[in-house]
């Protein structure tokens, strides 16, 4: 049984039997797991380790494109945008759809780790990059399904356009939560994003850009949020 994984905190938080606080006094991490080995090493992830998983996944798609095609270097880069705007897209739809749908029960307290967790505890340095845990069974089945939509001579230099986008969403997530910028687009997508996190309407879904929500409509310009402060 997963519940039997999680350590008691973990129970707590997920389950609401932990006493309410104001956000500032909650510490900015608990233990998830009570095996060392799930704890330390697949279930926290420094963010920096996004690009050094995953940039030689992005170099390979590429020379793929590049070498082992007919493909001028044009097409490969038309690829890979498409690759990157599909990534923006699951993007938006995982966090919006998945992500806030899941909702933890004394049956599956797993569903806190979806989302949860990250909102409870949004300052958490180890838990704002996607963890191992995580990041590797989706990108190997990302990886199967490009393959199989786009076909053996389209799928590497897209996978590597949505590979990087995927790398510039995490990084951009812990830049909202951990920088300070003083104006300019930073500061922009981090009172949007940390205004997803305080405005109790729904929206805002976009991390990495507001693209989506534009489309979707369910974007909220941040100047009519009650605060942006993280």
């Amino acid at each position: 049984m997963l519940k039997q994984l999680f350590t008691d905190e973990l129970l707590d938080a997920a389950l609401g039997r932990t006493p309410a606080t104001p956000r500032k006094d909650r510490p900015k991490t608990i233990s998830v797991f009570k095996n060392h080995f799930l704890e330390h090493y697949l279930a926290r992830a420094h963010w920096v380790t996004p690009g050094v998983w995953f940039g030689p996944v992005a170099v390979y798609g590429l020379y793929r494109g590049f070498t082992e095609t007919a493909y001028r270097w044009p097409t490969v880069l038309a690829l890979f945008a498409l690759g990157w705007l599909i990534w923006s897209l699951i993007e938006y739809a995982l966090h919006r759809f998945l992500f806030h749908s899941l909702v933890p029960t004394e049956e599956h307290p797993e569903n806190y780790l979806a989302h949860g967790y990250h909102h409870d505890f949004p300052d958490d340095p180890w838990r704002l990059v996607m963890v191992p845990i995580g990041s590797f069974p989706l990108a190997v089945i990302f990886g199967v399904l490009f393959r199989l939509t786009l076909g053996a001579h389209h799928w590497a230099p897209a996978f590597a356009g949505a590979v990087v986008g995927y790398v510039a969403y995490d990084w951009v997530h812990y830049y909202t939560h951990h920088a300070r910028p003083k104006g300019g687009i930073g500061k922009w997508l981090r009172m949007y994003h940390l205004q997803h996190h305080h405005d109790e309407r729904p929206g805002r879904y976009g991390v990495s850009s507001p693209l989506w929500d534009i489309v979707f409509r369910t974007y909220i310009p941040i100047k009519s949020a009650a605060t942006s402060r993280g």
